[in-house]
């Protein structure tokens, strides 16, 4: 009975020992770290792949690590997780959500962080990060401008083709605008041409182009360009000759709403394989 009781006591005394024993803590609350400056911001090369990134620089006097990063305003939110030092700066990619109508880039951004080489506990810090050079501000006003004509019509991009050869030939890409009766004060404005590509005659031209309201029977309008120059080293260098703009008009819309018509990797290939035919490069 003795050795029963002793083993029951020991048993007891661990059961309490373990429920005791606490796990990993979650980061502490703190107040945004002096000297730490958030920036949103967007490149060029990552208007075509979707992302952004928040760029952190720091003048705290020491480094730190930072394990997750969330971004989020009226607008969009997103977030980033793994391990990355900051000193001096380091900047965070994230896919950016499609975003919301509003005003302003800027947003609140939280991180998880502690200083390097110290096994201190994790902190949480919210502070605000600014898009100084309102590139987020514009790629959310495009998200804004696509969700409104959107809404107001289902948008299909059809077959590329090219019509006439050599210099007298135009690539034709057909846009088909089906409304869907829910925005009838939406109107679809014109494209406007890129670095690469120049509108032909007959294409819907922002802002000459009259508007087309979102209302009645499915129409097929056609983005017909021709190549603003043939120039071997502007194509090497591109990164945006593909981003024709679509302007659309509606009720709270700015002036110059647009955004980028999404084209297909087969589309734009066939748009790229244009230029050596024109070009004379073939």
């Amino acid at each position: 009975m003795r050795r029963i009781a002793a083993l029951v006591a020991v048993l007891l005394i661990g059961s309490m020992a373990a429920c005791g024993t606490s796990g990993p803590s979650e980061p502490r609350e703190t107040a945004w770290p002096d000297g730490l400056t958030a920036y949103l911001d967007q490149t060029r090369l990552q208007r075509n792949t979707g992302e952004a990134f928040v760029r952190l620089v720091n003048d705290t006097g020491s480094s730190i690590e930072v394990s997750r990063v969330e971004v989020s305003s009226d607008r969009f939110r997103a977030r980033w997780k793994g391990s990355e030092p900051v000193d001096p700066e380091m900047d965070f990619d994230f896919d950016m959500p499609r975003g919301r109508c509003g005003e302003s880039g800027d947003a609140d951004v939280t991180i998880t962080w502690r200083r390097t080489g110290e096994a201190e506990e994790w902190r949480t810090s919210t502070g605000t990060a600014e898009d100084r050079y309102a590139n987020i501000d514009r790629l959310l006003d495009r998200d804004c401008a696509e969700r409104t004509l959107t809404e107001a019509a289902e948008v299909t991009v059809g077959e590329p083709r090219v019509d006439g050869e050599g210099k007298q030939s135009v690539f034709v890409l057909p846009v088909t605008f089906a409304p869907t009766e829910d925005a009838p004060d939406v109107t679809f404005d014109g494209w406007e041409g890129t670095v690469l590509f120049q509108l032909a005659d007959e294409t819907p031209t922002w802002p000459r182009s009259t508007p087309h309201p979102m209302t009645g029977e499915p129409v097929t309008l056609e983005l017909r360009v021709l190549p603003a120059r043939c120039d071997t080293h502007a194509l090497a260098d591109d990164k945006v000759g593909s981003l024709f703009r679509v302007h659309v008009g509606g009720p709270g819309l700015p002036e110059e709403a647009a955004y980028f018509l999404p084209l297909s990797k087969p589309q734009k290939a066939a748009l790229y394989d244009f230029l050596p035919g024109h070009c004379g490069w073939e």
